[in-house]
């Protein structure tokens, strides 16, 4: 059984929608730029037609405890976090330590060739400077 939550919020110029799946594999987010205010049919529309063409990112493996319920609880639970939803835009926290570690890895990719490329010049421009020390001769 696979649960997914989306979330509609503004960003920047655009609303994003953040689909969060969560299956035996483990959780999963995707992130998917929608362009203008969508409507709820539009949402439901999208997620019937292009819930396949979603890329969703490495599962991540997270421990889910169930719980029996009363259903009226649950219900009011429901409608609880949709209120809290309403009133903050952003994507759950969970969501966001996702996106962050994906962000961080392909940060710390870029920052790691980058400083292999500041060695490199250093090294070129010891070499460079050793050069012109063997050129100039004795004083």
């Amino acid at each position: 059984m696979a649960t997914v939550k989306a979330t509609i919020f503004f960003e920047k110029r655009f609303w994003v929608g953040t689909f969060e799946r969560t299956d035996k594999e483990g959780y999963a987010i995707a992130r998917h730029i929608l362009g203008g205010e969508p409507s709820d049919p539009e949402i439901h529309e999208f997620v019937l037609n292009h819930y396949h063409e979603l890329k969703f990112g490495e599962a991540k493996e997270i421990n889910i405890q169930i719980q029996r319920m009363n259903p009226k609880r649950v219900q009011r639970e429901v409608h609880r976090e949709m209120a809290r939803m309403k009133e903050t835009t952003q994507p759950s926290t969970l969501a966001q330590d996702y996106r962050r570690e994906g962000l961080e890895k392909k940060r710390k990719k870029s920052s790691s060739s980058a400083e292999n490329q500041a060695r490199k010049d250093d090294q070129f421009a010891l070499k460079q400077e050793k050069r012109k020390e063997k050129h100039r001769g004795h004083y």
